[in-house]
């Protein structure tokens, strides 16, 4: 049984499996929590974790894939919000300190992955995956490999722009980016400023109940333009498979429906007629399966 080294990298913490490479059965898993968010802690934590469980597992030498929840030129934490790191060298030390190479990429390519190689969209070798969580992801893959682009930052869907003059601030710093108007953490914070209680995941709910105009505005924008933005990209990328997941994406059927509805009606045929559109099946456990078969 040949064993992988997987960890999933976000802001609060970080997750690690050693996953079984033939099948991405996860053998064992463990987790570290930050209370320390220094690149100097995370990465010590982060070797502690994977030291410890490749002993008990007994996983002989051999690479450790990582999937970070930021914006990354190869070994590279260019931005990373929820760490507040900019220009990070991450990979390089982290290599180091644990003795193996390390494969870093963006946390949804290592979730598209997962789900492409033993998920939802296994056997497909054209997929593009969009998380809805506290922010907005997403990961293409063409002809079976995953497309970076020449300065490794391809898939920012999250940061298409909504609005070009005074657009809501984003966590990257930028203006108007689809995600300062639909990703949990955003959301949560203009239903705070219009006085909706709740949370993202509640908007929904919310959003069917007569007397809530407010948030049935909000919700109407957020979704629509979602799936609008979403529709816009299977008509670019034509692929066979559209996996939907996150926090916010899994407990809200009624938006998965309307980007269901939408993709259909504005996408062009000849892509929708191609696509199957899945929920992530893997759930919380794509990215650590597909940081490990990625290596």
């Amino acid at each position: 049984m040949t064993l992988r080294l997987g960890v999933d990298l976000g802001g609060t913490n970080a997750r690690a499996a050693v996953v079984e490479r033939a099948t991405g059965r996860i053998v064992g898993s463990a987790r570290e929590t930050w209370t320390d968010r220094t690149p100097e802690a995370v990465i010590a934590g982060t070797a502690k974790l994977v030291t410890a469980l490749a002993k008990e597992h007994q996983v002989g030498p051999g690479p450790v894939g990582v999937g970070f929840a930021g914006m990354l030129r190869g070994p590279v934490v260019v931005n990373a919000p929820n760490l507040g790191w900019r220009d990070v060298d991450f990979g390089g030390p982290l290599s180091a300190a644990l003795g193996r190479d390390v494969t870093l990429v963006n946390d949804l390519s290592a979730a598209a992955w997962g789900e492409y190689s033993a998920g939802c969209a296994k056997g497909a070798r054209d997929t593009f995956t969009v998380f809805v969580g506290t922010g907005v992801g997403s990961a293409i893959i063409s002809n079976g490999a995953l497309l970076s682009g020449a300065s490794h930052v391809a898939a920012e869907f999250g940061h298409i722009k909504l609005v070009v003059e005074s657009g809501r601030l984003c966590g990257c710093g930028q203006r108007g980016c689809l995600e300062a108007y639909v990703g949990g953490a955003k959301l949560a914070q203009w239903m705070k400023e219009e006085k909706i209680e709740g949370t993202a995941v509640d908007l929904e709910t919310l959003a069917g109940r007569v007397e809530e105009k407010k948030a049935k505005t909000l919700y109407d924008y957020a979704t629509s333009n979602l799936a609008l933005a979403i529709a816009n990209q299977v008509t670019v990328l034509n692929p066979a498979v559209l996996v939907l997941g996150g926090g916010v994406l899994s407990r809200c059927p009624g938006m998965v429906q309307r980007i269901r509805d939408t993709v259909a009606a504005r996408s062009t045929v000849a892509s929708s007629s191609a696509l199957r559109i899945e929920l992530a099946s893997l759930g919380d456990d794509s990215g650590l399966v597909g940081a490990a078969l990625l290596t």
